[in-house]
């Protein structure tokens, strides 16, 4: 089926042309394996390289490639750092409208024993400042903060909350999921995040390929090994995704450069929220008053079948979502808008709208054109 209106690219991105031309080359010319002589002396090992100094060089940190560890992508990057940065018996903090890997990590760790408090937030989905202060401890040995939630957009302030975690658990780590920040705001790891000791991403929210991410770990820090093996600094074995890397590689780059895009993007996406308000009074626009991402809008039509919604949009090739994309299927509603205090008749009338710099004006028209019907009753067109 033909794609009319593509509004979730916080489940995934298209990947662009040059991705898949540079993918290319390194699955049908130069296939080799990253670790073989061969592989190393004719450079089929070069895009790994690549990929960890565009990737680093996307998130404003320093030019040292070795920082970076490539991944299948940030749920296994996250999944790492709560088992890898956490000591037996340890005391961990997050929150609780982090990305389902994360959550589904701390249940695991907790299973075994580990102790972590995952923290309530406010109507906005932010973490309360005093609320993380009475939880840390000064034994604390993990935070974890994700940078943009993936349903609302809403972006945390790190930098403050990072002052307080080196205040009251100074040898505490601190991760933040940037998954979909990366490539819409501006990331720098030297001034804002300067606190922050591990970032997971993925390519493939930034229009780069599935399965390749990473996770990034300033110098000096150090976690339990992944997987036994040579590749990646002894800290993550198998054989490398070369493939993968090259396509990141050029994401990356492009990403930089797109950046200046998002402004439009952002006006593209408050279009599309005065036009759905017009045609419904009632709905409400979740993080609005605070800090969001400028591609993201969740937005709630009180009284309307979401996913009912969604799947008729997606038979006319009209992409959006109700929730994260990880969590699709689920019986329950979205457990970030539940954690906001949202009821779960009001959460099950949610959509998402996710928008990337490729966005066009025709398909802002086209999923409007494809709502009105669904979401005014015909008495009132």
């Amino acid at each position: 089926m033909q794609i009319n209106a593509y509004l979730d690219n916080n489940a995934t991105t298209r990947p662009h042309a040059d991705v898949l031309d540079a993918m290319r080359f390194y699955e049908e010319t130069l296939f080799l394996n990253a670790s073989s002589a061969a592989g190393e002396l004719l450079g089929a090992a070069r895009p790994l390289d690549d990929a960890r100094r565009a990737v680093l060089d996307l998130l404003g940190g320093a030019a040292d490639s070795d920082r970076v560890v490539l991944t299948s992508g940030a749920s296994e990057a996250n999944s790492w750092v709560m088992f890898g940065a956490l000591p037996q018996a340890s005391h961990a903090v997050t929150c609780a409208t982090e990305h389902s890997s994360i959550l589904a990590a701390v249940r695991s760790a907790q299973a075994r024993g580990q102790h972590i408090d995952v923290l309530p937030v406010n109507e906005s989905g932010l973490i309360d400042r005093e609320i993380l202060r009475a939880t840390l401890r000064p034994n604390t040995r993990l935070v974890s903060i994700q940078l943009a939630n993936n349903e609302t957009g809403a972006i945390q302030p790190i930098s403050d909350l990072a002052s307080l975690v080196r205040e009251i658990a100074p040898a505490a780590l601190l991760h933040t999921d940037a998954t979909q920040a990366v490539g819409r705001i501006q990331i720098d790891l030297a001034t804002a995040l300067a606190e922050v000791d591990l970032v997971s991403f993925s390519a493939h929210k930034f229009h780069g390929p599935k399965g390749i991410g990473g996770l990034y770990l300033r110098d000096g820090v150090t976690i339990d090994t992944l997987i036994p093996g040579e590749q990646e600094n002894q800290l993550r074995g198998g054989t490398s995704n070369v493939p993968g890397a090259a396509g990141l590689a050029v994401a990356a780059r492009q990403a930089k450069l797109r950046l200046a895009r998002m402004r439009e993007v952002a006006q593209l996406r408050d279009q599309l929220e005065s036009r759905l308000l017009i045609l419904r009074a009632d709905a409400k626009i979740h993080a609005q008053t605070v800090a969001r991402l400028p591609n993201t809008s969740s937005i709630t039509f009180p009284g309307i079948d979401a996913e009912g919604i969604t799947e008729r949009l997606a038979l006319q090739g009209i992409c959006v979502a109700t929730g994260s994309a990880c969590t699709a299927g689920a019986t329950a509603p979205s457990h970030v808008l539940t954690a906001m205090g949202i009821s779960f008749d009001d959460a099950r009338a949610t959509l998402r709208f996710s928008l990337s710099s490729e966005t066009t004006q025709d398909e802002i028209d086209r999923t409007i054109g494809a709502l009105k019907p669904l979401l005014v009753p015909s008495e009132h067109q």
